[in-house]
């Protein structure tokens, strides 16, 4: 996927970040299909990936992770907007889909990764489309699964 050979956002989602941390790699290249990435680091997945982390070393490859997203100006941090659109994505939501307390938790996260990613026009990718593709129906934002 590429705009005539010019440089895609893409924002990794946390199931995409998972097995290379867990084999000690703190950065992923980008996925095969997708020429010239410009990557950036959801503040949302960064926490996910702090909240699984138990221990040093994972700990130290997130700090790097972090620090390096954040020296190139690259981290995407949802706005006052972002939050009020979510509630109100997650609301039709639970009208659809119900108000399980465990399912409205974790897809918040998803909605305000899939509106980050959507505000500064980059491509979600994800290995959990299941739930971002439930957000899609509310969320006009791009995923590549």
């Amino acid at each position: 996927m590429s705009i005539i050979g010019f440089p895609v956002k893409v924002i990794f989602d946390t199931s995409i970040y998972i097995p290379f941390i867990n084999k000690g790699i703190a950065y992923p290249t980008a996925e095969p299909n997708i020429e010239k990435p410009i990557l950036y680091m959801s503040t949302v997945v960064i926490e996910e990936l702090y909240a699984g982390a138990f221990d040093k070393i994972s700990m130290k490859l997130l700090d790097r992770m972090y620090d390096t997203f954040k020296s190139f100006g690259r981290l995407v941090t949802p706005e006052a907007s972002d939050w009020q659109k979510a509630g109100k994505v997650i609301a039709k939501l639970g009208n659809k889909y119900g108000f399980e307390d465990r399912f409205l938790s974790k897809v918040t996260n998803d909605v305000l990764i899939a509106l980050s990613a959507r505000r500064i026009g980059a491509v979600l990718v994800t290995n959990n489309a299941k739930d971002f593709l439930k957000v899609k129906e509310f969320v006009d934002f791009k995923i590549y699964r």
